[in-house]
């Protein structure tokens, strides 16, 4: 276990994974509320800034030595406002994908699954979207703050 979470993508994914619970979780209370549509994208970029701060202090500040890195170079401000960008570019193929299966739901005759078929749809375009963001974070926004 301990090599393994020597990698950054590890890290990443135990990082989206919550990050996922807090994208399902505003899901979840927004759409009470809201249409379906719309609790989504809110509660995407809800998630997109639990997902950037957490990858600012663990994922990305954790060298193999097990020590943190010596501070950031870059202001949190400006590492944030790229983590959204990132998190954008990588948002058009998650909320794409989100939407055609929303469009495209099967027919599903179980009530449960029936009901639960809007919040099933995210997983793939989450998935879609982890990849591009993992290489935009580890390749730009928080390429200065790894050994």
């Amino acid at each position: 276990m301990k090599t393994l979470f020597n990698h950054s993508f590890f890290r990443f994914a135990l990082v989206g994974a919550s990050g996922f619970a807090v994208d399902v979780i505003s899901m979840l209370l927004l759409s009470t509320w809201i249409p379906f549509i719309v609790a989504r994208g809110i509660a995407f970029w809800i998630a997109a800034t639990s997902n950037w701060w957490l990858n600012r202090n663990i994922t990305f500040v954790y060298s193999h030595n097990k020590s943190l890195t010596s501070g950031y170079k870059k202001a949190a401000v400006l590492q944030w406002l790229q983590f959204i960008g990132g998190s954008f570019i990588a948002f058009i193929p998650n909320w794409s994908c989100y939407v055609v299966l929303l469009a495209v739901q099967p027919n599903i005759t179980n009530q449960t699954l029936y009901e639960l078929w809007p919040y099933l749809a995210m997983a793939p375009g989450v998935l879609m979207g982890m990849t591009i963001n993992y290489v935009f974070s580890r390749f730009w926004i928080f390429s200065n703050t790894m050994k």
